[in-house]
């Protein structure tokens, strides 16, 4: 059971430390996350939470790399099963991992993807925070 449960448990923590202006914590969140899937396993449905939440941190830091490792696993995800959520959260780590390359226009475009897949999905909350990061994405 644990390792359908570490991936969810650590984005949860590290998005609390996104919200609150620490991605130093959330990456350190994700971080714990890698560490529990090393010694119990992982579930890669169960954890795609984690892609959007780790590439958003990473990009904040200034980590390009890991912001795009992040976001290609999430794109990997999505491509297994046809789920609108799925799309939306490898749109969104996309959006981060554009920002981390100094592509606003390409992450802006990733981000409002994500909103309108969120949208799809009946998922409000994430598709108004996929909006509100197209929005802050400087021009």
């Amino acid at each position: 059971m644990a390792l359908h449960m570490w991936g969810r448990i650590h984005a949860t923590a590290a998005l609390s430390a996104l919200l609150q202006g620490d991605p130093e914590r959330a990456v350190q969140s994700i971080q714990a996350a890698a560490a529990s899937a090393a010694r119990y396993g992982d579930c890669p449905t169960c954890s795609a939470l984690l892609n959007p939440v780790a590439a958003e941190a990473f990009a904040e830091i200034g980590d390009a790399v890991n912001a795009r490792r992040h976001a290609d696993s999430g794109a990997g995800i999505a491509a297994m099963f046809d789920s609108a959520a799925w799309r939306a959260m490898a749109e969104s780590a996309a959006g981060s991992a554009a920002l981390a390359d100094g592509d606003p226009t390409t992450a802006v475009s990733h981000f409002e993807a994500a909103g309108a897949g969120y949208d799809q999905a009946r998922q409000p909350y994430w598709a108004e925070r996929s909006r509100r990061l197209a929005s802050l994405v400087p021009a």
